[in-house]
């Protein structure tokens, strides 16, 4: 391979004399269509199709077209050879679960189009999961503190974890902190699970939900 490298090293020069700008490949019978911009492009392709091409040698592969860079070689390898496949299914019964993918984009192509993907029935979670890990991610993201302020009173149940309720509260009725830690200091001295107006010292005027406000809107409980 290095004395075909250095060999074609040695004519590249009255190779490159044949450049007249921005072309195709002028090598006889070479079937590409691709336009070359400069001379080391060219090169390169010159070198890994027609002078030494780079196909893969993996025994058996059914591709026997040689690649014009070395970086679409390797990917050819990781995604049709490779061995380490390290992106597995979550799904115990699918195949997958074992075999694997060697590309995380593979992966996600594979759960897209081969499993049931479902949103989070709970109000104010956004989150999309796989149908068989439903309960696992209720367990994990939802608790059982509730808001009560405004139209969030009417709204969906949310079953939030304390975290995500003074999250919620902050964002979506407009307190801070210190008023935030007051009211869910009275929740727990009530032990009520459940963010109201009238835990608060002041008579301050809340955002209401514009999320349960659309819900209710739209003619939804």
């Amino acid at each position: 391979m290095y004395e075909t490298k250095a060999h074609f090293e040695e004519h590249w020069e009255d190779l490159s004399k044949q450049w007249s700008g921005a072309s195709k490949c002028s090598w006889p019978k070479c079937p590409s269509k691709a336009t070359f911009k400069s001379p080391n492009a060219w090169k390169t392709h010159v070198y890994n199709i027609h002078v030494h091409p780079l196909v893969c040698k993996v025994p058996q592969c059914s591709h026997t077209k040689p690649f014009g860079k070395r970086n679409d070689l390797d990917r050819h390898i990781l995604t049709a050879h490779e061995e380490v496949r390290n992106h597995m299914c979550s799904i115990d019964s699918c195949e997958a679960s074992t075999t694997g993918f060697a590309r995380k984009d593979k992966l996600l192509k594979h759960i897209r189009e081969q499993h049931e993907i479902l949103r989070c029935p709970y109000n104010h979670c956004a989150a999309t999961v796989l149908k068989t890990q439903e309960e696992s991610h209720l367990q994990q993201f939802h608790g059982s503190w509730e808001c009560a302020i405004g139209a969030c009173e009417r709204g969906i149940k949310s079953y939030f974890l304390e975290a995500s309720l003074k999250r919620h509260i902050q964002k979506h009725h407009g307190l801070t902190s210190d008023p935030i830690r007051t009211m869910v200091r009275r929740m727990n001295e009530a032990k009520d699970g459940t963010a109201r107006s009238a835990y608060l010292t002041s008579q301050k005027t809340l955002r209401d939900c514009m999320i349960c406000s659309t819900q209710q809107h739209d003619g939804r409980p």
